[in-house]
């Protein structure tokens, strides 16, 4: 863990990246996006393409992958299909935890993601975090997804507090730059940021001091 120029005492809301944060979806967002792929006419990429792309919209995912297709198509197809992946979803074992006693500080709470809101929500409800948040939004609910800052001053909006009391914690380079957009406090979730965690245990003690 590491840390630098964040005053942790002064935090009075904390914004959750959902994907790859609380939780590993990795796996089943491959295998669905692969097949999505195919469905549309399209040649299937490899799993290291797929991660240099991780965490982008589904708009991106159509302009560079599935030309000639529109973002409703697609966006139709993984909402669809999306439950018979969740069997390779996996719940991060310290979210919940983390989540409770942030709330108990007295912390308010966001979920901030560039899925959409019926998957968000279907996941949320699976692994019982929806009650932890005082706000979720996806991207179907802003006009410029993620690295856009769009999504975390809509949140900042609908919390009420201020860009220097609150952090954002993601764990992709697109978070880091719609938290450098945005002008908050970012926390790299296993990626490289002026603050690193590599547990969310670890983020819970950098606020508990």
């Amino acid at each position: 863990m590491t840390e630098a120029r964040i005053i942790f005492k002064d935090v009075k809301a904390v914004l959750f990246d959902l994907d790859g944060v609380l939780i590993d979806s990795y796996s089943g967002w491959f295998r669905l996006f692969n097949d999505a792929l195919k469905h549309f006419g399209f040649e299937q990429i490899t799993e290291r393409t797929f991660r240099k792309h991780w965490g982008q919209s589904t708009e991106e995912d159509v302009r560079i992958f599935m030309p000639g297709k529109t973002v409703d198509q697609v966006r139709t197809y993984f909402q669809k299909h999306f439950p018979q992946y969740l069997f390779y979803l996996k719940i991060n074992p310290m979210a919940m935890r983390t989540l409770h006693a942030l709330s108990e500080l007295g912390l308010k709470l966001a979920c901030v993601t560039n899925s959409h809101r019926k998957i968000v929500l279907e996941i949320l409800g699976i692994y019982h975090l929806a009650g932890y948040f005082d706000v979720i939004l996806t991207v179907d609910d802003v006009k410029k997804p993620k690295p856009a800052p769009d999504i975390l001053l809509e949140a900042y909006r609908l919390l009420k507090v201020e860009l220097n009391q609150s952090l954002f914690i993601g764990d992709t380079l697109i978070d880091k730059k719609a938290g450098d957009r945005a002008g908050v406090a970012f926390v790299g979730y296993r990626i490289r940021a002026d603050t690193t965690v590599d547990n969310l245990s670890d983020f819970y003690d950098l606020l508990a001091k």
